[in-house]
């Protein structure tokens, strides 16, 4: 195999490596996470992932780009579920566990991590301030909308905003270390109180 075969070949597997060490050492850490943590779970020098990446902003945005998109999609198949209650339990229920597993997309969802976009280059938005800020359009538009069609259908209380969600998520996914069937009551509770007064049933069904 030629020189530059190889290298090329030991690149594109160190970029894997880096890749998925930093999924790891995000989703268990948060994204306090150096670069220089990132190399050493990798088994790489720090060298290698500076190569690839200018600055951990870069290297986060290739970590969640896909992730954060999906977020999107996610709140578009809620927003138009026939059954408007079952899309909004479907969309709170995942964004719980999907937060609940992951630091890094919790800081990111959440804005723990607004702060420090921007601050590697000294001159923001970044790629992923500008990811960041584009999703939060597109979910907000979707779940507005969901939120409308509940309260319209009687099914949500008209006080409920569409922040709320974010806050009651993080509330509901502390409970999910307790076990499942812990967190799926602690969420059927949080549900029974988003129905309007008078209204009955169990909040997940």
């Amino acid at each position: 195999m030629p020189p530059s075969d190889r290298m090329r070949r030991d690149a594109e597997t160190n970029l894997r490596r880096v890749l998925a060490a930093a999924a790891e050492v995000f989703a268990t850490r948060g994204l306090t996470t150096t670069l220089a943590d990132v190399a050493a779970h990798a088994g790489v020098g720090v060298g290698t992932v500076y190569r690839r990446f200018a600055n951990k902003d870069e290297l986060i945005y290739e970590v969640y780009r896909e992730r954060i998109g999906r977020t999107g999609e996610l709140a578009r198949e809620a927003s138009g579920t026939e059954d408007v209650w079952a899309g909004f339990v479907r969309f709170f229920e995942t964004s719980m566990r999907d937060l609940a597993a992951d630091r890094g997309l919790w800081e990111l969802t959440t804005g723990g991590y607004n702060n420090s976009l921007g601050w590697s280059r000294g001159a923001p938005p970044t790629r992923l301030a500008e990811l960041l800020a584009d999703n939060r359009k597109i979910v907000n538009a979707h779940l507005d909308r969901l939120v409308r069609r509940a309260k319209d259908a009687g099914r949500l209380r008209e006080d409920f905003e569409v922040g709320d969600m974010v806050v009651l998520s993080a509330a509901v996914q502390a409970t999910i270390s307790f076990g499942d069937d812990v967190a799926r009551r602690a969420l059927g509770f949080v549900l029974d109180g988003l129905r309007p007064a008078g209204v009955t049933g169990s909040g997940t069904d």
